[in-house]
């Protein structure tokens, strides 16, 4: 059942978004081992947008092979269009997120990283970045 719910998200977000992450239509079918999600509205404060290009540049730096082999999925989603209602409902997100997903023993885990954005972002980038890379690294 979970793994039809991560097959029916992972395409709902190839079909009904366009910048659901760095991924062609042939490595969609792929399901990743570990997700990132970075949810926010489009008029994101300040520290929203700096959360949104830390885990942007973070995930190009560190993971490039990953997002090509399918094995991380990165999603930048802006929780304001009606098409990525059903993502902010599934981590309760109402204005900004920073989630991993991934699975232990069959069953998925979210680990949200939202706090840790908020904390560094804006004036400890480099901080925040070995934490999703750390963390990332783990699950993989």
């Amino acid at each position: 059942m979970i793994g039809l719910i991560t097959i029916s998200i992972i395409g709902f977000l190839s079909a009904g978004c366009g910048n659901a992450g760095k991924k062609d239509k042939d490595s969609v079918s792929i399901s990743p081992k570990v997700s990132l999600y970075y949810l926010h509205q489009k008029k994101g404060c300040k520290t929203c947008k700096a959360i949104g290009k830390v885990t942007k540049v973070t995930t190009s730096k560190h993971f490039e092979n990953e997002i090509k082999t399918g094995t991380l999925a990165y999603y930048d989603l802006d929780i304001g269009l009606q098409a990525n209602d059903s993502i902010a409902k599934r981590f309760e997100c109402t204005w900004a997120g920073l989630y991993i997903l991934y699975k232990v023993n069959g069953k998925e885990v979210v680990e949200d990283l939202t706090d840790v954005g908020f904390m560094y972002a804006l004036d400890k980038p480099d901080s925040l970045e070995q934490i999703i890379v750390s963390t990332i690294t783990k699950k993989l």
